[in-house]
């Protein structure tokens, strides 16, 4: 009997142990996840906090620059307006006064005041061209590929030099007021960020380990594999709403919170890595984890010591026994919430993303039997709903510009029959959108095959690229005459001559110019500068290269010119044309040039410094021959 008793304890005290054992250890799962939840709720309360502070700041310091702005209007007085240099000193008061990058007046022909200069800011300044009739912000991309933010103002009742003042604007560092928002703790730190809806960065801001102006919803779906979270933060932010994700981003965990700014359109994104919070968790869980641990280990030594004492004495101590039982449940207990209550944790989430995906499913001969345009696709091109863009091919090429079409729908095919997979589809093209015109994009695709290879889906991105094709030209654009610069217009020339093009090369410059500047004021010399540069342009064609060297200097270089006997000709035609200009301020004195040429053979590669002294001093020869417009060939 005391035998049997004997096996009956011993095989309920191991029961006891392995259920203890497997109940705290699942506890202590259980607390760790739900500590985990509750840490999140937290850090999204407390970011959200944040973000709402730091969307204040924003919207604040916009309205702080818009008082400055109507505080510049309203104090401006006549003598400020009585010349050039009084309205530049008024500038450049305003400018420190207010501390804005920049603080500038447009008058009614686009001409741009600041507190150094006066210049043409329709091209530089895309915002001013059609004109303004309420309060602006918008950005501008500058020659070296930085974004900056301006606000402007349509003005009224204020004129200079019998011009109407129409608009003015300030530049303001958005850079320094993000920079400004990166918060900073121990062992962490937070990321804040300004995006446009299409994911376009705003700011030149490091946003964690992104490179600087990265499109971040670019970045989501190139390595957001499920595309989950790339279509929740699409969708979010194309309709200004906030939230938060949990993404991989550069082969790490990222948590990422994003939220509108009122009435401007931005979305504030703030950035932490997975592992800074995974550092913050694990750092205030370990020390409870171990208790936890010991407290197993503690529970167990005190099962076996009962187990010996109810193999002694166990009918009397049966009581003891469940006492004990409740004491260990109690424990036990307590380590959860323990738990609960000392594991800390942080969550942060942010992502954006604009560009338009497509994709066009095949049979299994090749041919189209799906296309699906996305609604961010529509959208850029100005297309609402599936009725004015439907899902076919030709909705998309029947927009493509004529010089453009041929090739983009032949890049498309080849990648397509290319069974290889070696073919890849990436161009740039000119599209006609709904509202404005033809703009540039850029298209790329990726071809899902079948074992066979045969063409299975297409799935493609689709971007807006206009912006930067039109920085481009004008990089490479001087801004009076449209012609390229020295810069564009002389690589272009060296390049030919060293691949053995030949052709004619031209130097002119403009006789007696100083005259016209000085006697009928710079304002006509500019007309004059102007004039020679659309004569030039209607003699050469499109394909040659025409381009001003500065000042009263141009130059030109037609490769399919190969005689000097064709090149009179076409020197010719130009100083016919320099006859036919007429400027009523120029009181009947002529536009005449001193020219010098060459012609160089084809085959044969030539030394561009070395053509450009010989035809400079065919110029200068040229201004010593009598007669006007004189053409001084050069030989090599």
């Amino acid at each position: 009997m005391i035998i049997s008793e004997n096996k009956i304890v011993f095989t309920g005290a191991i029961i006891i142990v392995l259920l203890i054992a497997l109940s705290t250890l699942w506890n202590i799962h259980s607390a760790q996840k739900q500590t985990q939840l509750v840490a999140e709720s937290v850090s999204d309360f407390y970011i959200e906090e944040i973000a709402n502070r730091r969307i204040t700041i924003i919207s604040d310091t916009l309205k702080q620059n818009f008082q400055y702005m109507h505080n510049a209007l309203e104090t401006i007085t006549k003598e400020d307006l009585s010349s050039v240099n009084s309205l530049r000193h008024y500038l450049g008061r305003i400018r420190k006064l207010y501390g804005v990058e920049k603080f500038s007046f447009v008058d009614e022909e686009g001409l741009v005041y600041t507190a150094h200069s006066t210049s043409t800011g329709k091209s530089r300044y895309p915002f001013l061209a059609e004109g303004l009739s309420e309060p602006l912000v918008t950005t501008v991309m500058n020659y070296g590929g930085e974004k900056l933010l301006f606000i402007a103002l349509p003005v009224s009742d204020i004129t200079f030099e019998g011009k109407k003042i129409t608009a003015c604007f300030a530049q303001v560092n958005i850079d320094q007021m993000v920079r400004s928002m990166t918060f900073r703790a121990e062992n962490m730190e937070t990321y804040f960020n300004i995006y446009l809806k299409n994911g376009e960065s705003l700011t030149n801001a490091p946003f964690g380990g992104l490179d600087p102006g990265r499109n971040i919803l670019s970045v989501i779906h190139e390595n957001d594999e499920s595309q989950n979270s790339y279509q929740k933060i699409a969708d979010d932010f194309q309709n200004e709403r906030k939230g938060s994700i949990h993404v991989p981003y550069r082969r790490q965990e990222a948590h990422l919170y994003y939220a509108p700014v009122e009435e401007i359109g931005w979305m504030l994104s703030i950035l932490v890595y997975d592992n800074v919070i995974t550092r913050q968790i694990k750092a205030n869980n370990r020390s409870i984890v171990a208790l936890t641990h010991l407290q197993i280990l503690i529970t167990i030594t005190s099962v076996i010591i009962l187990f010996v004492i109810f193999v002694i004495t166990l009918r009397k101590n049966s009581k003891l026994k469940i006492e004990q039982e409740k004491r260990i449940a109690e424990e036990t207990k307590q380590a959860y919430d323990k738990l609960n209550k000392e594991t800390q944790g942080m969550q942060i989430i942010h992502s954006i993303i604009h560009s338009g995906p497509w994709s066009i499913e095949f049979n299994e001969d090749g041919q189209i039997e799906k296309c699906i345009w996305s609604k961010p696709f529509r959208e850029m091109l100005g297309f609402y709903s599936e009725e004015e863009f439907p899902n076919k091919l030709e909705s998309w090429s029947d927009l493509l510009h004529p010089e453009d079409k041929d090739r983009v729908i032949k890049a498309f095919w080849d990648a397509v029959k290319d069974y290889s997979g070696q073919t890849i589809y990436d161009v740039e093209y000119r599209l006609m959108t709904k509202n404005e015109g033809y703009r540039w994009y850029h298209a790329a695709g990726n071809l899902i095959r079948r074992e066979d290879g045969s063409p299975a889906t297409y799935v493609g991105l689709f971007i807006d690229i206009d912006e930067k094709k039109s920085l481009k030209t004008l990089s490479e654009t001087d801004q009076m005459t449209g012609l390229l610069n020295r810069v564009s217009g002389e690589k272009r020339v060296a390049e030919s001559m060293k691949e053995g093009k030949g052709g004619l090369f031209m130097l002119l410059d403009i006789d007696h110019f100083k005259f016209f500047n000085d006697t009928f004021g710079h304002g006509v010399g500019d007309k004059v500068i102007i004039n020679v540069a659309r004569c030039l342009k209607a003699v050469f064609r499109d394909e040659d290269v025409v381009f001003r060297l500065g000042g009263d200097e141009f130059a030109a270089y037609a490769e399919s010119v190969h005689t000097e006997e064709t090149a009179g000709k076409v020197m010719k035609r130009f100083i016919d044309g320099l006859k036919e200009i007429h400027i009523p301020e120029l009181q009947g004195h002529s536009i005449d040039a001193s020219i010098g040429a060459i012609v160089l053979e084809a085959g044969k590669e030539m030394d561009f410094a070395i053509c450009y002294k010989l035809v400079d001093d065919g110029v200068y020869m040229s201004k010593k021959a009598e007669g006007r417009s004189a053409v001084t060939f050069a030989k090599m």
